[in-house]
């Protein structure tokens, strides 16, 4: 069976992002088990990891939930809207305090061991902007290498997907054409 854990990071619940986690959710095969995990509103959400918090790193019941919710996951889809060239701040809030060290990865002769192996990991991210706004300006690859490179494999999971929808404002028709490419 496929456990498939999809995270949302998206302020409105009427956004685009929940229809595509829904959308993601509606074509997955009966048998797997699917979760969707709205950061903004979950019961076990989490303050915002402070320095002290890095300091004098304390294992919370938050975080056990949370990496609980990791470890069962075949597949993570990460579902958010692009802000300011990046991911909105309580998904790297969501990173700091679960992705940790010991759980996550740890250190062997000074390098990076990934953790969280045979985990895939699929993107869908969207903007307001041109799509080729971003691609020409770079954003795109900055934001891909940053998730893929700095986060999902120095964990020891794989990018399997990397999806970027622009001018969602646009129109209802942009709309539906983004909810057609979701596979």
């Amino acid at each position: 069976m496929k456990n498939i854990l999809i995270i949302v990071a998206n302020p409105k619940l009427d956004s685009l992002s929940f229809i595509i986690a829904n959308k993601y959710k509606s074509l997955q095969d009966e048998s797997s088990s699917i979760e969707i995990l709205d950061l903004y509103r979950d019961e076990n959400k989490q303050d915002f990891f402070t320095y002290e918090d890095a300091s004098n790193r304390v294992v919370t019941k938050e975080m056990l939930y949370y990496q609980e919710k990791i470890s069962a996951a075949n597949e993570i889809v990460l579902v958010f809207p692009y802000w300011w060239g990046s991911y909105p701040a309580i998904l790297k809030n969501f990173f700091d305090w679960n992705l940790s060290s010991g759980y996550a990865y740890k250190y062997e002769k000074n390098m990076p061991i990934g953790l969280l192996k045979n985990k895939s990991v699929k993107v869908f991210t969207t903007t307001s902007a041109p799509k080729f706004y971003y691609f020409f300006t770079g954003a795109n690859r900055r934001l891909k290498n940053m998730l893929k490179e700095q986060i999902i494999n120095f964990c020891g999971m794989d990018l399997v997907s990397f999806n970027v929808f622009g001018s969602v404002r646009a129109n209802t028709d942009n709309a539906q054409k983004i909810l057609n490419k979701i596979k």
